[in-house]
C-alpha cells in the first residue's frame, strides 16, 4: 500500500529499509532506494515484477519485495 501524495511504500526487510516510489508518468515503474542509496527500478510487466537493466537490487531483496507487494 502506498502512503501519501508521493505514492511511497516503505518496507523493512531484515536490517534493510526499502523505499519504493511510483515513477510519475510511468504506470508500473517503481524507483527503489535501499538504506538511503538508490538501487534501481522495478517494473511490473504482464503481471510479474522485473528489475530494470542496471539495477543493483540483490536477488534476495528483490524476491522479498515481490512477495510483499504482490
Amino acid at each position: 500500500m502506498y502512503k501519501g501524495k508521493k505514492n511511497q511504500l516503505i518496507l523493512n526487510i531484515g536490517r534493510d529499509l526499502i523505499v519504493m516510489n511510483a515513477v510519475d508518468g510511468a504506470k508500473d515503474l517503481h524507483r527503489i532506494v535501499i538504506n538511503n542509496s538508490f538501487a534501481g527500478f522495478i517494473e511490473k510487466r504482464d503481471g510479474e515484477y522485473h528489475r530494470v537493466d542496471g539495477s543493483e537490487i540483490h536477488n534476495l531483496i528483490f524476491a522479498e519485495i515481490c512477495q510483499l507487494i504482490a
